[in-house]
C-alpha cells in the first residue's frame, strides 16, 4: 500500500510535492486552528464574561455588607451602651443631674464610640423633650431632620435638593418603670458613601448604585439603560436597601482573532522561505548531478578531469561524491584494462592471495595456547620461576578472555580469569598489595557477563595504591541478596573526595566518552545495563585516605 503511494507521489515534481506538504501540514492546520480558535472564543466568551461579572458583584456584595454590618454594629453598642443609658435616665429624672458637665460626658461617649467609623457624618440622642446630644464630623443643622425624628425604627433616607441622605433611627427605653424613651439618629455621610461604591468597584465595566425597593438611585451611578448588557441587584442585610450592579454591553474582542491571523501570516511566511530553500536544496544538486551524468563519455567511459568532491553532508553530497569516486575507480580500471589486458589474471592472483590469509586466520587459538606452555615449562627449566608464574598466569587469563565463547561466563571461570589477572600483577607490582578472596561457592556456577571484574580490580591497583610501596589489600567478595548477585572489591588505597566520586560515577553512567574518563568502568557499567537493564550496573563509595568500595549488582541466571 505505501509502494503504491510512493509510486503516485513520484509521478509528481519535487517542488510540487514540497508545495503540497507545505499546505497538508502548515496552511491547512493553521487555518482550522484560527477558524476553531475564533468560534470556540466567540461561543463561549458571552458566558466567561458574565460569570466574571458575577464574581465582581459578589465581591462587591461583600465589601458593602461588611460596611453596613459595621454601621449596624455601632449602632447597636450606642444604643446598649450603660454609661449613656445611665446618664440619659438620671438627666431625665433628677433635675440636679441636668448640669453641663453630664451633658458633656454624654457627648464624648457618643464621640468615643462613632469617631472610629468614618463613614458616620452625624449622631445624636434626642430625648422627649428635646435634649439633643450629638456628635458630627461636619457641620450638620439638626433642624433638618426633626420632621424625621417620629420615623419608624430602622434605616431610611430622605431627600434634600438634588442630594439623599441616609440614616438610622431607633427609639430606646431608658426607664422601664415610666416608658422613658430617647431617640438614637444616625446619619451616614453623603461622601463617604459614594467613596464606599467607588472602592467596591472591580471592572471598567461596572457600575454600583445604592437603590431602594422602587428601584430609585440613592447613591453610587446610575447606568444609562440602552448601554447595560448585563444587571445584578442584590439586597442588603437589615435593610431595606439594594445594590445594583450594572455592565456594559457584552461585545466579543476580536484581538486575539486578530493576533492570531497576523502571527498565522508570520508563521507561513517564514514556513514559506523554509519551504523554498528546502527545494532549492533539493533542486541544485540535483540538477548539478543530471548535467555531469549528461557530460560522461558514452564511448571511452573515461573521466575526462577529477571532479572535487562536495563539502556538504546531505544524501545528495553523498551521492555526488559517491558518483565521483565511482567514475574514479571505473577510470583506474578501465586504464589498467585497456594498458596491461592482464585484470583477469591479476582478479586470480588477488583471489589466491586472500585465500591464503584467510587459512592462516584459521589457525586454532590453542597454538598461542601451547606456546605459552612452552615457555612457561623452558622457564622453569632455566631457573625463572618467576617469568614461569607469569607465563601461567597470563596462559590462564587469555584463555577466558580468547577462547571463550559468547558474552555470559559461568562465576566460577570469571573468577579464575580475574585470579591468574591478580596473580600477574603482584609479580609485575613485586607484591605491592595482598588480595583476599570471599566469594560463597553457592553462585560459582550462575553466570554473568564476560571479563566485569578484572577492570575494577585494574583501577583499584592503578589508581588506588598509587604511591604505596606496600601494605596494599584488595577485597573480592560475591553473595546472594535475594534475587540477585553482589560483588564488592575494595582497597585500603588512597580513596577520593566525595566530589571525585560523584564525578565518576557521572560519567560512568554517561555514553558520552571523553578524554582521561574512566572507559573500563565506564564499559562493564553500560555492558551490564545493557544485558540486565538499568536496576543492574555498579555503584562507588569511597573515603579519602582510608579505601575506595565498588559494588557491582546483577541478577540471578543459571543460563
Amino acid at each position: 500500500m505505501i509502494d503504491k503511494y510512493v509510486i503516485l507521489l513520484r509521478k509528481i515534481s519535487v517542488r510540487r510535492r514540497l508545495a503540497y506538504a507545505f499546505i497538508i501540514l502548515c496552511v491547512i492546520p493553521i487555518f482550522s486552528m484560527i477558524m476553531i480558535t475564533t468560534f470556540i472564543q466567540a461561543y463561549y466568551y458571552k458566558d466567561n464574561t458574565q460569570t466574571t461579572y458575577e464574581i465582581f458583584a459578589y465581591e462587591s456584595g461583600i465589601r458593602i455588607n461588611d460596611i453596613f454590618d459595621q454601621l449596624e454594629l455601632k449602632v447597636d453598642y450606642l444604643m446598649k451602651n450603660n454609661d449613656i443609658l445611665t446618664d440619659l435616665y438620671l438627666y431625665n429624672t433628677s433635675l440636679e443631674y441636668q448640669t453641663d458637665t453630664v451633658e458633656r460626658r454624654i457627648e464624648n461617649t457618643i464621640a468615643s464610640i462613632m469617631s472610629t467609623q468614618t463613614e458616620i457624618g452625624y449622631t445624636a440622642v434626642i430625648t422627649n423633650d428635646g435634649k439633643i446630644f450629638e456628635y458630627s464630623q461636619k457641620e450638620f443643622d439638626i433642624n433638618r431632620i426633626r420632621n424625621r425624628l417620629d420615623d419608624a425604627d430602622g434605616w431610611n433616607y430622605f431627600e434634600e435638593g438634588e442630594e439623599f441622605l441616609l440614616y438610622r433611627i431607633e427609639k430606646v427605653e431608658i426607664d422601664y418603670t415610666s416608658s422613658e424613651t430617647v431617640t438614637f439618629f444616625l446619619l451616614v455621610d453623603r461622601d463617604a458613601l459614594g467613596q464606599i461604591l467607588d472602592e467596591a468597584v472591580g471592572s471598567s465595566k461596572q457600575k454600583i448604585a445604592l437603590i431602594d425597593q422602587g428601584n430609585r438611585v440613592i447613591s453610587g451611578l446610575a447606568s444609562d439603560h440602552n448601554k447595560i448588557g448585563y444587571q445584578i441587584v442584590e439586597p442588603i442585610s437589615n435593610t431595606d436597601f439594594y445594590i445594583r450592579n450594572s455592565f456594559d454591553n457584552i461585545n466579543y474582542d476580536f484581538k486575539g482573532a486578530f493576533f492570531a491571523l497576523m502571527l498565522s501570516i508570520i508563521v507561513f511566511a517564514v514556513s514559506g522561505i523554509i519551504m523554498y530553500l528546502v527545494h532549492a536544496s533539493i533542486r541544485v544538486p540535483l540538477t548539478y548531478l543530471l548535467e555531469r551524468i549528461k557530460k560522461f563519455d558514452t564511448e571511452l567511459f573515461i573521466i575526462k578531469e577529477e571532479q572535487p568532491k562536495i563539502m556538504s553532508k546531505d544524501e545528495h553530497a553523498i551521492l555526488n561524491n559517491e558518483f565521483t569516486n565511482m567514475l574514479i575507480r571505473l577510470n583506474h580500471l578501465l586504464e589498467e584494462t585497456y594498458t596491461t589486458k592482464i585484470n583477469e589474471i591479476k582478479l586470480r592472483t588477488r583471489i589466491k592471495e586472500l585465500e591464503l590469509v584467510s587459512l592462516q586466520q584459521r589457525i586454532n587459538p590453542h597454538f598461542f595456547y601451547n606456546l605459552l606452555d612452552n615457555v612457561f615449562w623452558m622457564a622453569q627449566m632455566k631457573g625463572f620461576e618467576e617469568i614461569g608464574e607469569m607465563v601461567s598466569a597470563l596462559g590462564e587469563f587469555f584463555k577466558t578472555s580468547v577462547s571463550e565463547k559468547g558474552a555470559f561466563v559461568a562465576i566460577r571461570t570469571e573468577i579464575e580469569n580475574v585470579r591468574s589477572y591478580v596473580s600477574l600483577q603482584k609479580i609485575m607490582h613485586k607484591n605491592q598489595f595482598e588480595a583476599k578472596w570471599d566469594v560463597d561457592p553457592n553462585i560459582m556456577m550462575d553466570k554473568t557477563v564476560k571479563l566485569v571484574l578484572q577492570p575494577i580490580i585494574e583501577n583499584c591497583i592503578v589508581h588506588g595504591f598509587e604511591g604505596m610501596d606496600t601494605g596494599g589489600a584488595i577485597k573480592i567478595s560475591g553473595r546472594e541478596d535475594q534475587e540477585d548477585i553482589i560483588f564488592e572489591i575494595s582497597d585500603n588505597g588512597k580513596g577520593m573526595s566525595e566530589e571525585m566520586c560523584q564525578a565518576i560515577k557521572q560519567k560512568m553512567n554517561s555514553t558520552i566518552y571523553g578524554i582521561g574518563d574512566s572507559i573500563g568502568i565506564r564499559n562493564v557499567n553500560q555492558r551490564i545495563k545493557i544485558y540486565y537493564g538499568n536496576a543492574y550496573g555498579l555503584d562507588i563509595k569511597s573515603i579519602e585516605n582510608q579505601g575506595t568500595t565498588v559494588s557491582l549488582r546483577i541478577p540471578k541466571r543459571s543460563k
